[in-house]
């Protein structure tokens, strides 16, 4: 459909409920951990030469009235960073030290720990605290593109991950894992009680659960050694979304470097796959029922392979293909060599572009499911069992958003994981109207609103978690706000329906 042609399909009257509904939840400005480091960088970064003299720099740092300097070589590229602590300990405490002669590149820090700038604030706070270090440069296509500090970001409002960070990091066993992913359903309560938005405390769990990823991968590398080639683990499905309930289970991959001697390497691989699904559950994090971990060696792959792979899946259409272009698009790394995920990806996005038959696959996969809204809004229960007369806000509404919007942003090469920040980007595209792209937001965050709800309820009478809820005990304004945003990811299912509809297989 022409980008031109667009128009809203709200009800206007049904998106004017669900903005105000989507207001009143969030009554708290939280702290902006899952924005990026771009928006907040310091882009006049104070950079020398490696053979630049201690005496100019120190000069150049105190008439700037900055507390480092960044080293780089001939491209731009970080080799060192000089802090006010360095010039402390290694130049005015060894008296012997002549600044007219010393190049900077002798008394440096050499390989400075980095970031992108696209990684997130709660990610620089964990890597600052973690390295014990203050200062952060931010590297761009191996070029200095900025700077971070943790006085910059303590400055910030609203520091509480701090404690949880350290715990993490300092955690030496999977029951001191435990123990902090057990506290996570008690911090959701606080936050959700105080005001926070629901959106906002799961992309701080989902964040939580990723240090605690990279902690047990830490922990399950013990004793094997120094990995003999390049690897990167990614997460999928709400973790690799930023989107996590209470309850997510595992759902993590391995891309191995490619090397000649490949099949010497694979038992490092298996061993450090088996332990890491094996701590994974013993933290808490319940083996995925599908296998869809680094311990099957169907996720466990080099760089080659996985290309392989994926070409024959789409080329045979094989019978799981929706299930694996979900698990494919929804990924995201969490450590290791983030360019052989980037390569994937980038593969990945290349022969999607060569099977719009996918579309449909995955259309028929979201069209079966049916929003639970009947004859003059009356809510459609679960008929029999132990949640008869309930219904499930997740599998009955979050999912289908997240489902309709992952195909919308894959049909127009949106490369976003996420799901609020796909819609903005079909939106920023002009390939849904702002209105609905607004409708459809609102949606989300209520629908979100009250899954975590049911969760942290549970959690806090001692019952098993889950996003079922029972609408005959909700009050007038609840069931009014859950039929509105129902009422909008049908709209959202037609509008998919519709542009597919469009394609010419």
């Amino acid at each position: 459909m022409d980008k031109e042609k667009k128009r809203g399909s709200v009800d206007l009257e049904s998106f004017k409920r669900l903005q105000e509904t989507r207001d009143s939840l969030k009554r708290v400005e939280s702290f902006p951990y899952r924005e990026n480091l771009r928006s907040i960088m310091d882009t006049e970064v104070y950079t020398c030469s490696p053979l630049c003299t201690l005496r100019d720099v120190i000069r150049d740092m105190a008439d700037r009235n900055i507390s480092s300097v960044i080293v780089i070589d001939h491209i731009r590229q970080p080799v060192g960073i000089l802090t006010e602590r360095d010039i402390m300990k290694r130049v005015i405490a060894d008296q012997g030290v002549d600044l007219d002669a010393t190049p900077i590149s002798k008394v440096m820090t050499s390989d400075p720990i980095t970031l992108h700038p696209d990684n997130t604030i709660y990610r620089a706070l964990s890597v600052l605290t973690d390295s014990k270090v203050k200062h952060l440069p931010l590297v761009e296509d191996g070029k200095i593109v900025g700077i971070v500090t943790m006085r910059q970001l303590l400055k910030l409002r609203y520091p509480e991950p701090l404690t949880l960070i350290e715990g993490i990091q300092d955690a030496d066993d999977v029951a001191s894992l435990k123990s902090i992913k057990d506290k996570l359903p008690a911090m959701a309560e606080e936050r959700l009680e105080s005001g926070r938005s629901a959106y906002d405390i799961v992309v701080m769990i989902s964040l939580i659960n990723r240090d605690i990823h990279r902690r047990a991968l830490e922990l399950a590398a013990v004793g094997l050694g120094v990995p003999p080639v390049p690897y990167c683990l990614y997460l999928t499905g709400s973790h690799g979304r930023l989107e996590n309930l209470l309850t997510p289970d595992q759902d993590h991959g391995m891309i191995i470097a490619d090397s000649e001697q490949n099949y010497q390497y694979d038992q490092y691989f298996i061993d450090l796959g088996v332990r890491l699904s094996d701590y994974l559950a013993q933290i808490g994090y319940v083996y995925c029922p599908g296998f869809l971990m680094s311990s099957n060696p169907l996720w466990r792959k080099s760089l080659s392979e996985w290309k392989q792979q994926i070409h024959y899946w789409f080329e045979a259409q094989v019978r799981e293909l929706g299930r694996y272009v979900t698990v494919l698009f929804d990924a995201s790394p969490i450590t290791g060599e983030v360019d052989l995920f980037k390569e994937l990806k980038g593969y990945a996005f290349e022969v999607l572009a060569k099977h719009h038959e996918v579309f449909r696959v995955l259309h028929e996969e979201e069209g079966a499911h049916r929003v639970p809204l009947g004859f003059l809004g009356r809510f459609l229960t679960v008929k029999e069992g132990s949640h008869k007369g309930q219904l499930d806000v997740k599998k009955s509404g979050l999912i289908f958003v997240v489902e309709t919007i992952r195909i919308l942003s894959l049909k127009h090469n949106v490369r976003e994981t996420g799901t609020l920040k796909r819609i903005a980007k079909l939106v920023d595209g002009g390939f849904i109207h702002p209105n609905d792209g607004e409708y459809f937001e609102s949606a989300y965050q209520v629908l979100l609103h009250y899954a975590l709800r049911s969760q942290v309820s549970k959690a806090r009478r001692g019952e098993k978690l889950d996003t079922y809820i029972d609408p005959r005990i909700l009050s007038p304004r609840d069931k009014e706000s859950l039929r509105h945003a129902f009422k909008a990811v049908y709209t959202l299912q037609d509008m998919v329906a519709s542009e597919l509809g469009e394609l010419v297989i």
